[in-house]
This record gives structure tokens, sequence and C-alpha cells, in this order.
């Protein structure tokens, strides 16, 4: 019943709007501090990295132990993430005034209603863009498989002339 609710304007959600000014390029040591929790965390600029020891106040240290034992608590903020680290991006927010609960959708790039995430409410996409993802999926393994079958078919009729 809440999932197509209105959700406030991204700027007015933020806990720390000063922070959002940095936009334009991260601190001298390459951070920046998230939106919602206020914390520098290093930035990415596209690619693959990851914070060396960053420990986050709102990381759970037992929870966020790796399969090889160590400790994973540090948190940055993706190129795509408007500010926000990615220990904010998955949790569920309240808004104070309305009471909404809210989450991060990586795919739509914005905060939704949790309802809006279904039955999976721990789930990084909403159902909107999981069933998107899905559809560009199919589409592009039908089209894989043409291609395939395409190619199978020009080979048949090479090796038939070859005889």
């Amino acid at each position: 019943k809440f999932k197509d609710v209105a959700v406030p304007d991204f700027n007015n959600l933020v806990n720390f709007p000063c922070h959002m000014n940095q936009k334009s390029a991260p601190a001298p040591d390459g951070t920046r501090n998230c939106v919602m929790c206020g914390h520098s965390c290093p930035c990415t600029t596209g690619g693959k990295q990851k914070g060396k020891n960053n420990s986050h106040p709102l990381a759970d240290n037992n929870q966020n132990k790796g399969a090889s034992g160590m400790n994973n608590n540090f948190a940055i903020i993706p190129s795509q993430n408007k500010g926000l680290c990615t220990l904010c991006d998955v949790n569920v927010w309240i808004v104070v005034h309305s009471g909404l609960e809210i989450k991060w959708c990586k795919g739509c790039k914005n905060f939704r209603p949790w309802a809006a995430f279904g039955e999976k409410g721990l789930a990084t996409k909403c159902v909107r863009c999981r069933e998107r993802q899905r559809e560009k999926y199919a589409m592009e393994k039908e089209k894989k498989e043409r291609a395939k079958l395409k190619q199978q078919a020009n080979q048949g009729r090479a090796a038939m002339t070859a005889v």
C-alpha cells in the first residue's frame, strides 16, 4: 500500500546537506563525507577501488566479516551514489516527519519507499528496477541465442558448399 507513496525530494532527505556540494571534487586525500551519516569515506572514480582501513561507525564488526574472517567494515562512496556511502545505501531510513520507511535503490539511484522493494526488502533494487533488469537480461540472452543460431546456419551452408 505504501510502495507508490511520494517520497520527498532527495535534497530534503539527506542528513548532511552541507556535504552535497562536494560533488565537484573529492578532498586531496580522495575522500568525501557521506550525505547520510557524515562519515569521511574514499570515493570511487568509476573503478572498483576499496578503502584501506576505513572503519565506519555504522559497521557491525560481526556482520561484516567475510568468508576469510577478515573485517570488511569499510565504506566507499561510489561515484553514482549521489554522495551515499556503501553502508548507508543498504540501510532502511525513516523520514521523521511522516514515519515513511525508505531505502536507496541502486537502479533508480534514489530513495524509494521500502515497500517498493516487495518481499525482498534487503534487495539493492526496487521491484520495478529488478523487473527491468530481468527483461533486459532476457532480451540480451535472446539476442545472443539468435546470433548463435545464425552463426551455426552460416557454418552449415559453408560446409555444404565445400563438399
